[in-house]
């Protein structure tokens, strides 16, 4: 099938796709075909293709990147006779016009089929054609490129008009004359020279050579200064007929003054004034000399010359004139943009009116294979204009595209299954395709590298896989094992630098040092223990992280400080309590802290106080943030403590194990706040939801959980030296009355004054004193004394 053939068809069925859009080219789109590859193409495609790729004024068709000029804005049917032809189903082909067509061809004979697409057949008209020399004239088809010869000698003349074509007859123009000319100058030197025979040197057989004459003139005293010419000399121009004037030109001659062309022309004595051949237009400069024969001597003067750019000038001697005109540059550099628009002149003093991008443009092509070969350009690359004339195919060869192919373009995809087969032998999942194969995905059994498990969902492309657990095999060193997540390949085999845990004699920690010994072996001396233990005073309120070693030596000076005063006091030394592992660890002295806990301690021992909700620590200790957000706020500090305290006291009297309060959405300042209020209250914080509308969640334990011995706010106004007066506190008459009897002792409270603050000591009933409103009474007796204390209670 020919490309008419085919087009017709693809085209009738509305199946041709269009190179641009890759869509379908319907019998009722608008086309463009091109006028060398006769490829189809929407009308709108090529208008955007054209308008898109335009380079210097020309954009390339993208099948056969044949040049154009003109961009496509008519729709006309294949032989471009009609304007927007209808297509009518059955009548005519569709976008033809149904007549004969009238494309234009070579030969003057038209076309014999109607309108269509592709290129036209063959012309099979009768012509007569006379052979390459013209002696025969044959009948032959006006499409045959046979060539016409007789087989006799050409002779028709040649180029230069004077030989023949030796040839056999043949087609085309003769070729060049290959003979020689003999050709002898006019002057009396009569120098001769052999020459081409062309069609100006044929029958020619002299010639100028360009130098002086020399030929004696008519007048017999001078001889003729012109170059080399053909005879005859001019008369002398010496005659007193041709001389009027002086030489200078200023002064006429008198008419007897001179008789031959051999007398002397008189000078008029003044300046000769004649323009010598120096100095711009217009401002040429004059001889200085007095009026002589013969030309004038070279200018003395100089003459100001601008640059070729016209941005600096200088002096020149007029001598030099000839030699220096379009040579005097400056130093200065053009800077302007190319017509690239990216890279500027940097010509020493530019004198261009156009500035050409002379850089080759190199850019890849959208190919992705060769790269641009025009100059510098702005835009886009034009297309890749290497196409190719074979079938490209897809792997297995069911789906094709006919040629032209452009470079770089993919081969056609393809439904069919993949054909190659696997190392692995696993059927393929994947279809026709160009380049490697994708990776095997079946699902395999497969062990890790270490050997450690064996799992069942394992691509087939993966090798090996790592199991995520400790490597486990032995090293040289034989005490330790591998530590490294399941790996591939052998393990380490350089010295092992794992801390070695075999246990100190003296402390019974690991030796920590890298690994030294062989297994069997015992450690030697190693550096003091530095390993972190917590150390504590006797009655364990101070704590501290401390060396090993340090603490050691600590305990060996109490146990020699200890052991000396057993000595001096005359007792045994028995240091078995000390030695014990619980106390080895108590190496801190106690501070005056202490010793106010210890005391209080012994007095609410002495009383029987008990006061669950006292703490052991008197002052809690808050935090930075804690302090600074009371101090800026202690409106809403006081509110949390309130509702933390009410959330305890709930939760100690409520059936349920805790009780929650969740507290409103606020920022991440005031939530942190509460955050670490509630640890000094024992509850349990979790923050819920995002941002803005993130909130606290409060848990208090009823075993758990207690109220702390002072607020924030009490903390800070004792620091800062307030002091609140409380309230009178009323003692009953010695004498009571029944109806208002004594108060007993569980509702009196003892305040005692120590070294370190004020600890305030409540009865067994204070906490339901506390958590349950108090009665009053019907009247109340009279107050007998009102005693005032320094500082208020702290709980």
């Amino acid at each position: 099938m020919t490309q008419r053939e085919r087009l017709t068809e693809q085209l009738d069925k509305g199946t041709l796709e269009c190179l641009v859009c890759c869509d379908r080219v319907k019998q009722f789109d608008q086309v463009w075909s091109c006028s060398n590859c006769y490829h189809v193409l929407h009308l709108r495609c090529i208008r955007k293709w054209a308008m898109s790729s335009m380079v210097e004024g020309k954009w390339r068709c993208p099948a056969c990147q044949n040049t154009n000029e003109a961009i496509p804005t008519e729709y006309r049917c294949m032989c471009g006779a009609v304007r927007a032809p209808e297509y009518q189903r059955g009548a005519a082909g569709a976008h033809t016009c149904g007549r004969a067509c009238r494309r234009a061809r070579a030969c003057p004979h038209p076309c014999t089929l109607l309108c269509h697409p592709g290129p036209c057949p063959p012309c099979q008209a009768t012509v007569v054609k006379q052979c390459g020399c013209g002696a025969e004239s044959r009948s032959i088809l006006c499409s045959s490129k046979l060539p016409q010869v007789c087989g006799r000698t050409c002779g028709r003349t040649l180029e230069c008009g004077v030989h023949t074509c030796a040839k056999d007859c043949h087609e085309g123009p003769c070729d060049t004359c290959t003979e020689t000319v003999e050709q002898v100058c006019f002057c009396p030197a009569a120098k001769s020279r052999s020459v081409p025979c062309t069609a100006e040197t044929g029958g020619v057989s002299s010639w100028e050579c360009g130098d002086a004459c020399g030929r004696v003139l008519a007048c017999g005293a001078h001889v003729c200064r012109a170059k080399c010419h053909a005879p005859p000399c001019p008369a002398c121009q010496l005659l007193p007929k041709h001389v009027k004037t002086c030489p200078c030109g200023n002064t006429q001659l008198a008419k007897d003054s001179r008789k031959s062309c051999t007398d002397p022309i008189p000078l008029c004595g003044n300046i000769c004034a004649k323009p010598l051949n120096c100095g711009p237009a217009g401002d040429k400069h004059f001889c200085k000399l007095n009026c002589h024969e013969g030309p004038c001597p070279e200018c003395p003067d100089k003459t100001v010359l601008q640059c070729l750019c016209g941005h600096s000038s200088r002096e020149v001697p007029c001598a030099d004139l000839p030699a220096m005109y379009n040579n005097v540059m400056c130093q200065k550099k053009c800077n302007k943009k190319l017509s690239c628009g990216r890279h500027r002149c940097r010509t020493l003093c530019c004198a261009a009116t156009s500035h050409r991008c002379g850089v080759v443009c190199g850019r890849t092509l959208s190919c992705q294979t060769h790269r641009c070969e025009e100059f510098c350009h702005t835009g886009h690359c034009a297309p890749c204009p290497r196409v190719s004339f074979e079938e490209l195919t897809c792997e297995c060869g069911a789906e094709v595209i006919l040629p032209p192919v452009r470079c770089g373009t993919r081969p056609p995809a393809c439904s069919a299954p993949c054909i190659r087969e696997r190392p692995c032998k696993h059927p393929p999942h994947h279809s026709c395709h160009s380049g490697d194969c994708p990776p095997c995905v079946v699902l395999t059994t497969k062990r890790c590298h270490g050997d450690h498990e064996e799992r069942k969902t394992i691509p087939c492309s993966q090798e090996e896989f790592s199991c995520g657990l400790p490597c486990g095999k032995p090293l040289p060193c034989g005490k330790h094992t591998c530590i490294k997540t399941c790996h591939k390949g052998p393990c380490d085999t350089g010295k092992c630098t794992q801390p070695c845990m075999e246990k100190r004699p003296s402390c019974g920690h690991p030796c920590a040092a890298p690994c030294h010994v062989a297994a069997g072996t015992s450690c030697p001396s190693t550096a003091p223990c530095r390993r972190p233990v917590r150390a504590t005073c006797p009655c364990n309120r101070r704590h501290a992280e401390r060396a090993c070693a340090d603490n050691a030596r600590d305990l060996a000076k109490m146990m020699s400080a200890l052991a000396a005063t057993k000595m001096s006091e005359g007792g045994s030394v028995d240091l078995s309590d000390v030695q014990r592992p619980g106390n080895m660890l108590k190496t801190l002295e106690c501070d005056d802290e202490c010793r106010v806990e210890a005391r209080t301690r012994q007095l609410a021992l002495a009383l029987q106080i008990r006061n669950p909700d006292v703490s052991a620590k008197l002052a809690p200790r808050y935090s930075e943030h804690v302090r600074a957000t009371a101090a800026r706020e202690p409106a809403f500090a006081n509110q949390i403590h309130d509702k933390l305290t009410e959330l305890v006291q709930l939760a100690k009297k409520s059936k349920q194990k805790t009780r929650a309060h969740s507290f409103p959405s606020m920022n991440w300042q005031k939530r942190q706040f509460i955050h670490e209020l509630c640890e000094h209250f024992g509850c349990e914080s979790v923050a819920y939801d995002a941002e803005p509308n993130r909130n606290v969640v409060a848990t208090a334990d009823r075993e758990k959980s207690w109220l702390p011995a002072m607020s924030v706010l009490e903390v800070l106004a004792r620091e800062a030296g307030k002091r609140r007066v409380p309230g009178p506190v009323l003692r009953a008459p010695p004498a009571a009355s029944p109806a208002a009897p004594a108060p007993s002792h569980s509702t009196q409270h003892a305040v005692t004054k120590s070294t370190g603050g004020w600890a305030t000591l409540t009865s067994t009933n204070a906490w339901a004193a506390r958590s349950q409103p108090k009665p009053q009474p019907a009247a109340a007796p009279p107050a007998e004394k009102i005693d005032y204390f320094d500082n208020p209670p702290d709980n």
